[in-house]
């Protein structure tokens, strides 16, 4: 039991993250009740610290005032860039870009690589890029053959399936030498496209196309072998709406080899798939049903060797179904649609976050947790920030992506980050992330990581790339608090030892650090100490910091302290807060922002007290 006069001491480290659920005084010591533009970024060698986030740069700018829909980094230096309606061949120097396609979805699109080509999809097109041009994966779709062995007057058997791609189809016939009269496996088709007989092309023959039926001037021989097909007949026939099947998806994902599609709104809960290993072949018989049809599918996610279909928050419906491979005597590889056992519904996206299935919910964010083969749970896991991320007005339609072992969660200018490397049991009894929050300047509209380096694009018709020490110019105003401190005993006034407050800093180059105090008798901080973090970094300036003479050391150390006076007294609760602010002067007639790249950093905080008489009120 603490006595009048007794000396506590309080360390903050082990640093995890912001705690928007619990009041200030509640929150843990090594969390924030209010922090911004900070994380860890693990590079360090130690990996507690917090610290400023980092910048970004211009990359390109595409067409003013359009939604980047779409990044996708093609080589070493080019990018592909979906802009407003159109569709961009960009160059990350920013030197160069030339109109790929008009005709663009002005939606989000999804585009990922197959083999050597790029495919993209938006909802009104699904189109490949061959790093030559890009034309509709219809222009190169698989020709079925639909029937063989067909015999003049029909029969045969049924091969291959329709091509949703594509109206063509081909029937492979034995001529018999005397029957002139050849039909088809289709009546009502659009013409016939091309007709050979022993691998040599003719023209003389006619066509009813009502039914479907080719009449040649001269009946084709028989084959000189048995059971060897000698005519083959390539004709055309439309089916409305087979081509919109696919192009009309908003989702589409790689999977078991093969491109998954869903989010056509004419097929709500379907899902649809390619062939194997060939993106321009995807069977009008290949279409799975999720659920009912009156809530839709919000997203699709691979992990474990599973497809993951989740649909739209629906208290009666189901709304979590997956598809496994199986392989099916008559029909070769098939992916039954199974119903899981969690009934909360998706609100926006989904992904695999480090081997997690995780997805949106109205809540916030969920994770998937057990066995596909017994039971499956959903635990909660954005309780930290839940009470900011889900007010947001387009909470719906965030955009996410993983970089550096974070989910990012963008919407609109707010980026809130879960940390897959840092986590605690939550109130359900399933593990949590720890969570950050940044604010930028810009609206984000996509996102795209590739090994290590993130771009991202904005409603201003421009892509930037995550590095550096400011925002394109713009200073990082970044802060931590720590909470209101009471010390475990809030019905005692407290006094600060005013020679026992230290801080632990990571040595920045250019860093600089400023700490204010607040007790609950104030309403506004009160600055208490300004101070450069001395240091130099190879990798710091390599990454697109400038380098500030005025501020530098060779002190090469990790870290350093720095020792600050507190003098309150007669205070409840205390509280903390580390930043850096913009402050401008005037040089020669133009305004200088001072604090611009200053980057900071810090892993430990310890301050001491005296315990004081009891509270009077």
């Amino acid at each position: 039991m603490a006595n009048i006069g007794d000396s506590m001491k309080r360390i903050y480290a082990d640093f995890k993250g912001i705690d928007l659920l619990n009041p200030a005084p509640l929150v843990n010591y090594s969390r924030s009740p209010d922090c911004l533009n900070v994380w860890k970024s693990y590079d360090n060698s130690e990996s507690n610290i917090i610290e400023t986030r980092p910048g970004y740069k211009l990359v390109q700018n595409f067409d003013e005032g359009e939604n980047i829909n779409g990044i996708f980094i093609y080589t070493r230096d080019r990018l592909i860039v979906h802009c407003g309606t159109k569709l961009y061949l960009g160059s990350l120097d920013g030197e160069s870009k030339t109109l790929l396609y008009s005709g663009m979805a002005d939606e989000e699109s999804n585009m990922y690589m197959f083999s050597d080509n790029l495919y993209i999809n938006d909802g009104t097109n699904y189109l490949q890029y061959d790093g030559i041009e890009v034309t509709p994966v219809s222009e190169h779709a698989y020709i079925p053959t639909t029937s063989i062995g067909r015999r003049p007057s029909g029969g045969g058997k049924t091969y291959e399936d329709v091509n949703l791609l594509t109206p063509q189809r081909i029937n492979r016939f034995r001529g018999d030498g005397t029957s002139t009269e050849f039909f088809l496996d289709s009546t009502e088709i659009d013409s016939v496209d091309e007709v050979k007989i022993d691998g040599v092309v003719t023209s003389a023959y006619t066509v009813d196309l009502t039914l479907g039926k080719v009449t040649f001037t001269t009946a084709p021989v028989a084959p000189s072998y048995i059971d060897y097909d000698n005519v083959y007949i390539t004709f055309s026939r439309t089916v409305d709406g087979y081509s919109e099947r696919i192009s009309n998806c908003r989702i589409a994902t790689v999977f078991d080899n093969r491109i998954f599609f869903s989010g056509n709104p004419d097929f709500p809960n379907g899902v649809f798939h390619s062939s194997l290993n060939n993106p321009a072949y995807c069977s009008d018989l290949d279409y799975y049903e999720c659920g009912n049809n009156d809530n839709e599918v919000k997203t699709l996610v691979v992990g474990n060797n599973v497809l993951w279909v989740f649909k739209r928050d629906d208290q009666n419906k189901d709304t979590i179904f997956y598809m496994q491979p199986n392989l099916d005597t008559n029909y070769g590889r098939v992916y039954p649609v199974s119903q899981g056992n969690v009934s909360i519904g998706c609100y926006s996206k989904g992904m695999n976050f480090k081997d997690n299935i995780v997805f949106f919910s109205r809540q916030g964010l969920e994770m998937m947790s057990g066995s596909i083969q017994y039971e499956q749970s959903v635990t909660h896991a954005s309780s930290m920030v839940d009470a900011r991320m889900i007010n947001e007005s387009n909470y719906q339609f965030l955009k996410v992506c993983e970089y550096k072992g974070f989910m990012l969660v963008a919407i609109d200018k707010h980026i809130y980050l879960a940390d897959s490397r840092a986590g605690f049991k939550g109130n359900t009894g399933g593990r949590e992330f720890e969570w950050y929050y940044w604010e930028l300047p810009v609206n984000i509209t996509c996102f795209r990581e590739v090994l290590g380096t993130l771009y991202f694009g904005t409603d201003e018709g421009t892509v930037y790339v995550v590095g550096g020490t400011n925002d394109d110019g713009q200073m990082i105003e970044a802060y931590w608090t720590t909470p209101r401190d009471y010390f475990n005993n809030p019905n005692h006034y407290k006094k600060t030892n005013k020679r026992g407050a230290i801080v632990r800093i990571k040595n920045i180059q250019n860093g600089r650090i400023k700490i204010a105090t607040k007790t609950n008798k104030e309403a506004d901080w009160t600055l208490v100490k300004e101070a450069s973090l001395n240091g130099f970094s190879f990798v710091t300036y390599q990454d697109g910091g400038t380098l500030d003479f005025a501020n530098f050391t060779f002190d090469s150390l990790d870290y350093s302290y720095i020792v600050f006076r507190l003098k309150k007294k007669k205070f409840i609760d205390l509280q903390l807060k580390f930043y850096l602010d913009d402050e401008t002067e005037e040089v020669d007639g133009e305004i200088v922002h001072k604090n611009i790249d200053k980057p900071f950093g810090i892993a430990l905080v310890e301050i001491e007290n005296f315990l004081g008489g009891y509270a009077k009120r």
